[in-house]
């Protein structure tokens, strides 16, 4: 079961603005809830949205919902820079 939930509907780092969103989802393997941050770029800054290593960890999905909401505007900043960044697409030659 995985579900987005807004994080901040309009963000801006340097010269780009995005949406953030994040992602819980349930790990069966370690029967923990765990938690990403997606980047949906606004500005067509980015070909594509960029999603964050797993960022929380919890063993209820409203503590790790609680803890994706009390992520600062500090912390989100640093995970995005800890991204790779896809590269703009380049045109096929004909």
């Amino acid at each position: 079961m995985t579900d987005e939930v807004v994080l901040r509907r309009r963000f801006a780092i340097g010269d780009r603005t995005f949406a953030v969103l994040g992602e819980p989802w349930f790990d069966p393997t370690s029967s923990e809830w765990t938690g990403r941050l997606l980047f949906v770029p606004l500005d067509h800054s980015l070909p594509q949205s960029v999603a964050t290593e797993p960022v929380v960890r919890a063993d209820r999905r409203d503590e790790l919902l609680r803890q994706l909401g009390a992520v600062t505007d500090r912390a989100l900043i640093k995970a995005f820079h800890a991204t790779t960044l896809p590269l703009p697409r380049r045109p096929r030659p004909r």
